[in-house]
């Protein structure tokens, strides 16, 4: 009766190591699988972000670009009317500045 019960307490002990054996393994793989989740969702979230902050970006480009169209519109047409003015005026202009600068402090 003895003997029977110190065998079947060495079962159970074996079973119990298996069982504990199997748990730790059980755990390990959870624990791995749940660090590549993480890192699936971190990633995700993270790409999400960028994508977000890309639009945002573009938007913000478009908009700028929208604002200062009607100021690079402006500046072209006064570019071109400064490069079309006739030359008789060029010329003027010319003298006017040699005449108020150049002979003014000519002589220092």
């Amino acid at each position: 009766m003895a003997l029977e019960a110190i065998n079947k307490v060495k079962k159970v002990e074996g079973e119990a190591n298996f069982i504990i054996k199997k748990s730790q393994t059980e755990s390990k793989e959870i624990i791995s699988k749940a660090y590549l989740e993480a890192d699936e969702e971190y990633r995700r979230i993270v790409d999400g972000a960028k994508a977000k902050a890309q639009s945002i970006m573009d938007e913000a480009i478009t908009l700028g670009n929208k604002a200062a169209e009607p100021i690079i519109n402006k500046g072209n047409e006064e570019a071109d009317r400064i490069c079309n003015l006739p030359k008789e005026k060029i010329s003027n202009a010319i003298k006017l500045v040699v005449e108020r600068i150049v002979n003014i402090h000519g002589n220092s």
